[in-house]
């Protein structure tokens, strides 16, 4: 082996780990924010509270409960209809999240003859 060839190849080797590294520190990520991730990057009480807010927001108490629904169905969250005009609509969805731990996204809508009379929302974390 000639002399030099290992200092050379050190050489190599850091420059292009370091372009590497600011092609990565520096290159945009294109990929937009879904919603649940706006409410789980919010932490778990913040998100929570948020997301009772626009579903309080879409459905007023005394309104129909379709629109805050529909909103937790397009955020991927799986909803259970009462068996009659009075009860509970219940949707959940459940996703890794950090460090092998589960993520619990929990919204109920409680309804009488058919109109909202409370929501309630809940995420909450535990392990796989």
């Amino acid at each position: 082996m000639q002399q030099g060839t290992k200092r050379r190849a050190l050489l190599v080797f850091l420059v292009i780990a370091f372009v590497v590294a600011l092609v990565a520190t520096y290159w945009p990520n294109h990929r937009e924010r879904t919603q649940i991730e706006t409410y789980l990057r919010q932490g778990l009480r913040q998100g929570a509270v948020l997301l009772k807010r626009d579903i309080d927001r879409l459905s007023p108490e005394g309104q129909d409960p379709g629109p805050a629904v529909q909103h937790l169905g397009a955020l991927g969250l799986g909803c259970a209809a009462p068996a009659t005009t009075t009860g509970e609509w219940s949707c959940v969805m459940r996703r890794p999240g950090d460090n092998r731990m589960m993520i619990t996204i929990e919204a109920a809508v409680r309804v009488e003859r058919g109109l909202v009379t409370e929501t309630l929302a809940r995420i909450s974390e535990s392990p796989r």
